[in-house]
This record gives C-alpha cells, structure tokens and sequence, in this order.
C-alpha cells in the first residue's frame, strides 16, 4: 500500500517535475535579462547626469578669489571707470554719482573731488590731447563743465533743457559734439564751445542708452528712451530711422561682426531682447526672456575676435550669453536684480570670463562655458563694475551703494577638470555593470534541506527504504512515458543524492548498513528492496 502511495504521489508530480527544469532556465534567463536591462537603464541616467555636468561647465575647475587691496566710502556710483584723467600717463579710477565726481590714484588716494549739484557726467577727449575729459551736464548754472586734467577749461550755459538724464560725446566726421539729453526725452547737440548745434527729441521719457553707432563705417548716435523710443540720429540731428517698442531699461550699439555697421541691442521692461540692424531699423532678432532686461553688454567668450558675444541680465536675476546672431549659448541665474556686467579675461587665454554684480552685493564670475564662482559681496547693491590696471597690477574695482573696493582678483584651475563628471559617471557605470554581471550570473538558491546527520538508526533506515521506494517509482513513471528527459534526471539525481547522504550518516554514527532483499517471485533470485525488475529473469515485480 505504501508503495503504492508514493507511486500515485509521483504520478501527481510528474508534470512539476517534468517542467521544473525548463522553468528554472527560464526563470534564470529572466533574471539576468531583467538584471541587465536595469543596469543599462542606471548606467544610462548615470551617464546623462555626468554629461550634463560637464557640458554646462558647472563641474569645471575654474576658481577665482580676490584679495581687498584699499577701499573708500562712496555712495551710489553712477558711473565709474579705470582710466587716465589727470595726464600723469598712469591709469586713475574715475567714480561719479549725482551729486560728486571723485578721482582715486591706483593706491587709493584722493587725487579730486568735484561737487555737481544733480547732475551726470561723461568721459571723452574733447580737445583731441589723447587724454580723457570729464564732461560734467549739471542742472545748476553754468550747465556744462569740461574738466581736463583736473582743471576746468570750459563752462557754458545750455538754455532749454530740464532734470539731466545722459551725456555723450560724439565724434563725427564734422567735429566732436557733447550731446546732452533731459528726463522727459529732450535732446541738444553743442560743440566744445558751447554752441548749440541742433535740438531734438526722442520719446517723452528719460533716455536709458545713449551711444555711438557706425552704418557703413560712418559715426551715427543711437538714442532710446523708456517710453520705448529708438532713433538713429546723424551729425546734423536729423533721425536716419525711428522705431518704437515696449518700454525699454536698456539699450546698447555694438558692431558685432565687425562689418562697419553696427547692431542696437534694447531690453525690454517686459522682457523683450531685440537685436536692430543700425543701418535700416530692422528687427534682426527677437526673444522673449521672461522678465525686466536689467543690462546688456558684450563680451568675448568664444576666444573669436572676428565676433562679439552678448551678456543679459535680468531683473528677477536671469543670466544669458548669446552669440552675434541671437543664438542662446547658455544661462544662469543669480541671487537678485543683475546690476552690473563686465566682460574680464583673468586667464589671458582670449576667452572673457563674466563678472555679475547684483541687488544682493554679491559678485560672481562666469566661466566662458557658464561656470560659476562666487568672488566677493559687498552686502548691498553692486552699482558699477570695472576692471583695468592700478599701481601696477591688473585690478576689479567694485562699487555699492555705500563703498568702493578694489580687489585683485586670484585665479586658478586644474587642466580638464571639467571632464571629471563623465570619468566619475564612466566608473560608477563599470561598478554598476559589473555588481550586474555577478547577480545575473549566481547560481539558483540551493533547495533547503533537512539535516539527517543526527538521527536514529531506525529513522535512518526506514528513510533508507523511502528513498529506494521513490527510486523504483521514478523508474516506473520513466517507462510509463510520464516523466521524461531533464525531468527524470533532475529528480533521479536528487534522489540518488539523498541516499548517499544516508549511507553517510550510517557510517558517520557507526551503524551497519543492512541491506534488505527479497526473493523473485518468478525465480526466486534475491533481490535488494526497491527493485522493480528481476536482474536475473526480467520479471517485473509489483510490490
């Protein structure tokens, strides 16, 4: 009866033990499919993280620090510039805001100061000695001064302007003119002298750029006022082109591809950047940035003379540089308003790095690929930036509203280091791939068993028996046709595996192995218990 059980039990098993083995190839070929395909999904994320790093230049090992060399208190720097104004063939660092005009040597020391009552001021060489004049627009009488170095050679009257918005001077064909423009968009043209020359106006409001602009080679100036307002206006005052826009914070002129005809920028108070060609007025590129165009200047970023690129800031903090077509090349953003932009190269390798100055009192560089490192804050807003040479050495000269510094700027750098995050992102791909190749190649879990090492001699036996029952039985299903193949062995094997582990625990603890046999009932040859079959006869034996 007992072997009639297990041989119905290895009936109702014959199907799992048929496809067990097939199952577990495939469930060991999904797994080290699976194990691989998410490996090669890490490795891809991994890899696309490195690659951002490293080609938006955040991970490049440019760092800039600065040393304070002397510093003075000044209040609400509206224009600021290294430059030599006293003649002496030394550069000075000129500082003006609305009230005083003040000249620094390069140690710091107070070489003039000039009250203008509310006023604005420009530098240019009006009487042509190769050295910068300090043209002085003030609202009280005389209205205009021009202080050459360091004196005062000139002071007229200018009848039929209101509160001073910008100066200019303009180097026509025909002679110099200082160009003088009033809050409520007025502009008048005087020569050295103080005639005037031509009258006009442009928009209704103060004017945010006033610049030189060249069509064909020839000098032309470039207005716009924040009413939104741009004209392009010849040696006589008459406009060469008009246009108007959104209200406009900032507009500069540069000849970007160095044709002989300038490009105007604008920025918009609502966030339009535009690019105007200064010979027709035409659009030549248009852009959306979001929010208020703070400043616009250029820069050499690309180590390429033969172009200019463009810096814009913005007024909520955005940072972009875009090439000479209007093509974005990358962006950033700082703390607070972008007050300021200077174009420095610290590395001499004819590529710029930028300098920001923002609402904050933070100033930080940007690498030519738009790295950033932060070099000093003054801990109120940056006013004017600029950098040049003082006493000797190449310097940053930074004003607030309430101080000016002057640092010397350190830098340093590790060769290819901004190749770091790929090299980083290619080992933790190959630990990755590899921690793969070990799960997807381990072998199944070991089927648990129970220990047999410690039982009793009856329990050894009478499991001696069972093993040899299920021995017969298998061989039994194997010439039914119901269990074939890996099935079959893999369940012969197990089996045989088993026994000998019992033999083992026999001699292990000492006890004799008894082998039972019986008798053929056909010839009566002995036989070993478990046998289905007659080696002597071929009987086949039902037990």
């Amino acid at each position: 009866m007992e072997s009639a059980r297990s041989l119905a039990d290895m009936r109702e098993q014959a199907p799992a033990f048929q496809n067990k083995a097939s199952r577990k190839v495939t469930s060991m070929k999904l797994r080290s499919i699976t194990t691989i395909l998410l490996a090669v999904i890490m490795i891809a994320l991994v890899m696309g993280v490195s690659y951002f790093f490293a080609s938006n230049g955040s991970a490049a090992a440019e760092k800039y620090s600065s040393e304070s060399l002397w510093s003075q208190s000044y209040s609400a720097a509206e224009s600021m510039k290294i430059i030599d104004v006293t003649g002496d063939g030394t550069a000075d660092l000129f500082i003006q805001n609305s009230t005083n005009v003040s000249v620094y040597d390069g140690l710091g020391n107070e070489q003039a100061s000039i009250g203008i009552g509310s006023g604005k001021t420009t530098l240019g060489d009006v009487n042509a000695d190769g050295v910068e004049d300090i043209i002085v627009y003030d609202s009280s009488n005389p209205n205009v001064n021009i202080i050459s170095r360091g004196t005062t050679t000139q002071e007229f009257y200018v009848p039929g302007l209101g509160t001073p918005s910008r100066n200019a001077l303009m180097k026509f064909v025909s002679g110099p003119q200082i160009i003088l423009g009033d809050t409520s968009g007025n502009l008048i043209s005087v020569n050295p002298d103080g005639i005037i020359l031509w009258q006009n106006s442009v928009g209704s409001e103060e004017f945010r750029g006033m610049d030189d602009a060249r069509v064909n080679g020839k000098i032309y100036l470039a207005v716009a006022s924040h009413s939104g307002n741009l004209a392009v206006l010849g040696a006589d005052g008459t406009a060469l082109w008009t246009a108007v826009t959104e209200q406009l914070r900032r507009m500069r002129a540069y000849d970007l591809f160095g044709d002989g005809t300038s490009e105007i920028l604008s920025g918009g108070e609502y966030g339009e950047f535009v690019i105007w060609n200064a010979a027709t007025g035409e659009r030549i590129f248009t852009k959306s940035l979001g929010q208020a165009i703070s400043e616009i200047r250029s820069a050499e970023i690309n180590g390429d003379p033969a172009s200019i690129e463009i810096i814009v800031g913005g007024k909520d903090g955005g940072v972009w540089a875009f090439d000479a077509s209007g093509n974005e090349l990358w962006s950033r953003s700082v703390a607070d308003k972008v007050t300021e932009i200077v174009g420095v190269d610290f590395d001499d390798d004819g590529a710029q790095e930028i300098v920001i100055g923002d609402e904050t009192g933070a100033v930080n560089v940007f690498s030519s690929a738009g790295a950033r490192s932060k070099l000093t804050d003054l801990g109120n807003e940056i006013t004017r930036i600029d950098e040049g040479r003082l006493n000797g050495e190449r310097v940053l000269a930074v004003s607030s509203l309430s101080e000016l510094q002057v640092h010397k700027v350190i830098y340093s750098a590790l060769p290819g280091f901004e190749n770091t995050p790929l090299l980083v992102g290619l080992i933790v791909s190959l630990a990755i791939l590899g921690v793969a190749w070990v799960l997807a190649t381990l072998p199944p879990k070991p089927q648990m068993k129970v220990s047999i090492q410690d039982k009793s001699r009856e329990s050894l036996e009478a499991e001696r028996r069972m093993l040899k029952e299920s021995i017969a039985d298998v061989e039994r299903l194997r010439k039914a046709g119901e269990v074939t193949g890996g099935a079959y062995l893999a369940r012969l094997k197990q089996l045989r595996g088993d026994l000998a582990e019992n033999e083992t625990a026999f001699k292990t603890q000492g006890f004799p192995i008894k082998v039972e046999t019986f008798a053929c009932p056909n010839c009566g040859g002995t036989l070993e218990l478990g046998m289905d079959k007659c080696e002597y006869c071929g009987h086949v034996i039902l037990t």
